[in-house]
């Protein structure tokens, strides 16, 4: 049995702890009634520090003893209408409309709409379409996430990798896949979700922890491009501040002059993370003062940046940007975030002050960024203000 800490975001902006138990088929919660605070001071790191102390504590406690769980619910969870004779595919549709009526977004009923449509696709080349939800067992969805790794093309995107699904779109669909099955389980309709049967290899999973990041020569050419109206403007102005403040697109959606505070004669964006409700300040170097478009000294409380609402709106200026730039990486607006902790670590930046700048809760988070290849480091190395006049 695994046990993890886990959080859960409070209104209050507080994360409260507790344990998370689970097996194959099985999973509980246990509350630890342990509880962090925002870390915009000093004695509440420490009292963070002491919290998560005490919760690896009693995770080691539940380790060596687990407790005991009433799973006589679960077992009668297992008692199977065998009587049932819907199809994979007809459930397939139950499913799809009981997420209508949940309120799912147009989004998510597409991508599950997607899911039912390549399923069909499977089962018509094995000629099985009419297979009965109860006989749907391990070797059918071995087959069918063999046949989506290795066959299935959408030809919408043949342009984009022939076709071939990526990573997370293969990851995606394995989560609704296995929605759709734990569904069915909470009916009665079947007695366990096949998905927990397939071992790991047979499974999909998402990249490495490689994160993609720009070099100094790519990001000045990046930054060097002419936007081509307003709207791509602001968007890489804002990609260029994140790329040196490590600083989220909710971030700099949210950030207002007010924000951006003079601390002996340094101007510093001084914030909490909307993401992690952390205190965060970032002296602003040239560059990064540069970047910021003209102040409205009427209203101290205006936005920096006046960015579009919609996220799907900014990946498409930034991919209009990078191939304008001749940037053949395939990155996002996230990636700046990346841009800034690789760069500060290749240029000599201590991994604390990193993480710090970053807002990570731990440095196992920053970490990830020192393990560049040594072909990548010597590519930015010399980072100055200089590298970008």
């Amino acid at each position: 049995m695994n046990v993890e800490i886990k959080e859960r975001k409070l209104p209050t902006g507080k994360r409260s702890l507790y344990l998370e138990y689970y097996e194959k088929g099985f999973r509980k919660k246990e509350s630890l009634g342990l509880i962090l605070v925002p870390e915009d001071s000093p004695k509440a790191k420490l009292a963070n520090k002491e919290t998560l102390r005490k919760a690896q504590e009693i995770k080691a406690q539940r380790i060596l003893c687990p407790p005991k769980f009433d799973v006589s619910h679960d077992k009668k969870r297992k008692k199977v209408n065998v009587k049932n004779d819907i199809t994979w595919l007809e459930w397939c549709d139950r499913y799809i409309l009981w997420s209508e009526d949940c309120g799912n977004s147009k989004k998510m009923l597409d991508h599950k709409r997607r899911v039912r449509e390549r399923i069909e696709t499977y089962l018509n080349s094995k000629k099985i379409k009419k297979i009965l939800l109860r006989d749907v067992n391990k070797e059918i969805v071995s087959g069918l996430f063999k046949f989506m790794r290795d066959k299935y093309r959408n030809h919408r995107q043949i342009k984009n990798n022939k076709g071939k699904l990526s990573d997370y779109s293969l990851l995606l669909f394995e989560e609704i896949v296995k929605a759709i099955f734990n569904k069915a389980v909470r009916e009665n309709l079947i007695g366990s979700n096949p998905i927990h049967e397939l071992s790991k290899a047979e499974r999909f999973h998402a990249p490495d922890k490689h994160r993609e990041f720009l070099t100094p020569d790519e990001l000045t050419r990046f930054l060097n491009v002419e936007a081509e109206s307003y709207n791509q403007r602001q968007v890489q102005l804002a990609f260029g501040l994140s790329s040196m403040t490590g600083l989220r697109l909710g971030d700099m959606r949210n950030l207002r002059w007010s924000d951006i505070k003079d601390i002996n004669g340094v101007p510093t964006i001084c914030i909490i993370q909307s993401k992690t409700k952390r205190a965060v300040s970032i002296p602003l170097n040239e560059l990064a003062q540069s970047l910021l478009p003209p102040r409205d000294e009427s209203d101290p409380d205006a936005r920096v940046f006046h960015l579009l609402k919609k996220s799907d709106s900014i990946a498409m200026h930034v991919r209009r940007l990078k191939d304008r730039a001749g940037i053949k990486k395939d990155f996002t607006y996230h990636s700046s975030r990346h841009t800034s902790a690789t760069l500060a670590i290749a240029a000599g930046a201590d991994i604390s002050a990193v993480k710090e700048m970053l807002g990570h809760g731990s440095v196992t988070s920053t970490e990830v960024y020192a393990r560049v290849n040594l072909d990548k480091k010597t590519r930015i190395v010399n980072l100055t203000n200089g590298v970008f006049s």
